[in-house]
């Protein structure tokens, strides 16, 4: 099957459609092409259905610490993976690790992109022939340190741990970070890194996806590099119980790091392209947007009360979260700011602030075609939680299809006081002896998940 002259991106009425084609290699890979002449440049992306709600209860951590490992040897590669890339003049690569996912990408000129096909393949079926020990640790550490430097001695870095340990119950693979905890992090074998990739990195737990200006014969090249793997199943991931009520209704940390209080808020929220996903992320956009949303309105610009207001929302095949987070101006009374969220909750978001925000997510969306990664990056979404490519148009109908009335339904069903919890963060130069009990999660416990 040859590439087709259809055009990059078509459209449905106003809608538009990311032109995709579609095929299951023998050993399960699904490969999903999006052919831009346009661009002389070609994104190779690879998504594994791993992350870290797929972790033992005593690993957790293991699949970010993968990512750092699943490289091939820079001696057969003839040096490290993105000095390799730097050199073809790679203009973006990058891997991440979230708790549905592990994605590595790459976009090259276009006439090295067997180049990218071959790194991309080569650590997909021969990880495991060069990794050792000494590899092993040499990442533990480096992951250890970003732990450190990212989400333990940083401002507001407690307060991270401490939200998960309110919305989660004991058990729940939610309620550790990715990141994971040190112990579990050091505790990895050589055996416990050969069993994770064995399980999770086959072919058809993958999803390949090129776009870009791909040459006519890409399925020879695509089946040169993949096609000779032996036939693989998707492993049976782990789904703990629905998780309906938060687990502990408030908290509170004293950050050395930190210079203003904070007050953060979440709730649970829907699963990935769940029902009042759109909505949710709606109200948020609108309360928090810079001169006309109504908490950022009344908190910074009104009284003022708040340095910054933030709020966003997350979604994964668990469950999803909507947090709100206002960052206190100093020596302001934390029970003000407190008055004015019950307030704003219990109000909803009017109808014109919605409709800004609709035509500001769709307005994001179209303008995040311009790259290559990012059109690569919605196709590979949509496959992971829908298995089917073209994200771009189910996520504007999704979002065109939001009302009022849907909206308002969602904050009465999602939002409401009893499934909110709360972390106070108190700097620590300003932290005020407690009447109450408190909690202080110190900002570098070896232990702390």
């Amino acid at each position: 099957m040859r590439m087709t002259d259809r055009p990059t991106i078509g459209f449905e009425g106003d809608t538009p459609h990311l032109a995709t084609r579609r095929r299951v290699l023998p050993c399960g890979l699904p490969v999903v092409v999006h052919r831009d002449p346009s661009s002389p440049q070609v994104c190779v992306s690879v998504w594994y259905r791993v992350g870290s709600s797929d972790e033992r209860a005593d690993r957790t951590g293991f699949a970010h610490l993968f990512e750092h490992l699943f490289k091939s040897s820079p001696e057969r590669l003839g040096g490290h993976h993105y000095e390799v890339l730097r050199r073809a003049g790679a203009s973006d690569a990058n891997a991440s690790t979230s708790v549905d996912r592990t994605a590595y990408h790459e976009v090259v000129p276009a006439h090295q992109l067997d180049l990218a096909l071959w790194l991309e393949s080569d650590r997909m079926g021969y990880f495991a022939r060069d990794f050792d020990a000494a590899r092993l640790v040499t990442q533990q550490s480096v992951v250890r340190a970003e732990r450190r430097q990212r989400y333990e001695d940083v401002p507001y870095g407690p307060e991270r741990f401490a939200v998960a340990l309110a919305l989660y119950p004991e058990g729940h693979p939610l309620r550790h970070l990715t990141i994971g905890r040190h112990d579990d992090i050091q505790a990895a074998t050589v055996a416990d890194v050969l069993t994770f990739y064995r399980t999770w990195y086959v072919p058809a737990n993958a999803t390949l996806v090129i776009a870009g200006d791909v040459p006519p014969d890409l399925d020879a090249r695509v089946d040169r590099f993949f096609g000779r793997f032996p036939a693989s199943r998707r492993p049976v991931r782990p789904v703990p119980p629905a998780v309906t009520r938060a687990a502990q209704a408030a908290d509170r940390v004293v950050d050395p790091f930190a210079a203003l209080g904070r007050i953060h808020r979440a709730w649970l929220g829907p699963v990935a392209f769940g029902d009042a996903e759109p909505e949710l992320d709606l109200v948020t956009a609108a309360w928090t947007a810079v001169g006309t949303g109504a908490i950022w309105r009344r908190l910074v610009y009104d009284a003022p009360l708040a340095q910054r207001v933030s709020a966003w929302t997350t979604n994964g095949r668990l469950g999803g979260e909507v947090h709100v987070a206002v960052d206190l101006r100093s020596g302001v009374d934390p029970a003000a700011v407190r008055a004015i969220l019950d307030e704003e909750c219990q109000r909803g978001v009017d109808d014109r602030a919605i409709a800004r925000a609709i035509t500001r997510r769709e307005a994001g969306a179209i303008w995040g075609l311009t790259g290559l990664a990012r059109r690569a990056g919605l196709i590979q979404r949509s496959m992971l939680y829908r298995d089917e490519p073209d994200g771009l148009a189910i996520e504007l109908a999704r979002y065109r299809r939001v009302t009022p009335e849907r909206v308002r339904g969602a904050i009465a069903t999602w939002l409401a006081p009893e499934r909110q919890v709360e972390v106070e963060t108190v700097a620590a130069a300003r932290a005020r002896p407690a009447a109450a009990p408190s909690a202080t999660v110190p900002a570098s416990a070896p232990s702390a998940p």
